[in-house]
């Protein structure tokens, strides 16, 4: 382990693990971060699809 930390980086590993760290934990801080209200992969504004039929009705074309 000393090894690692005590070698000689060139420039590209140096950028190679700082944006490895960066995005290692961008993808760990979205799988551990709390989900309040859900996902929503569509725009919410606020709209309702009144077209659908409520449950329990019958539909007529």
């Amino acid at each position: 382990m000393r090894g690692f930390f005590n070698r000689e980086w060139s420039l590209p590993e140096k950028r190679l693990s700082i944006m490895s760290a960066f995005l290692l934990g961008c993808v760990l801080g979205f799988l551990f971060a709390p989900i309040k209200k859900g996902i929503n992969c569509w725009n919410n504004n606020g709209n309702r699809n009144d077209c659908l039929p409520e449950k329990g009705t019958k539909v007529t074309l």
